[in-house]
């Protein structure tokens, strides 16, 4: 069974092996500096934590990994970290199983969320 933490871990290994001056923000894992929520603007200040964040001279990427059920994912969540993402020059990427695939696209193409799609088997 593949759970969030190995997941996090292949991402910030591939970053560390691929980049030399990277700045790498991760609750999920120990030693790293915590991301910190982002905030949707408005009355209520609802604010989600990126699973991981790298931050590279004028870009910050953001990364959330979905391994939950197809019905679960949180599409306001999404919504903001592509915009905020975007702001800063940089990406928003979902980390899914193979088999989710056709259906993230699907639920990205009808709530017009950007993000790139990561997925593994």
């Amino acid at each position: 069974m593949v759970d969030k933490k190995i997941i996090v871990q292949a991402i910030i290994e591939k970053v560390e092996s691929d980049y030399d001056d990277v700045e790498i923000l991760t609750d999920i894992l120990e030693g790293y500096d915590h991301p910190g929520q982002i905030i949707i603007k408005g009355e209520k200040k609802i604010g989600y934590v990126p699973d991981v964040v790298l931050k590279k001279k004028k870009t910050t990427d953001l990364y959330e990994v979905e391994l939950g059920r197809k019905d679960d994912y949180e599409l306001d969540k999404w919504k903001l970290f592509s915009l905020y993402s975007h702001k800063q020059h940089g990406n928003f990427n979902i980390v899914i199983p193979e088999d989710n695939l056709t259906h993230l696209r699907k639920i990205l193409k009808e709530n017009q969320i950007s993000a790139k799609i990561l997925y593994f088997s």
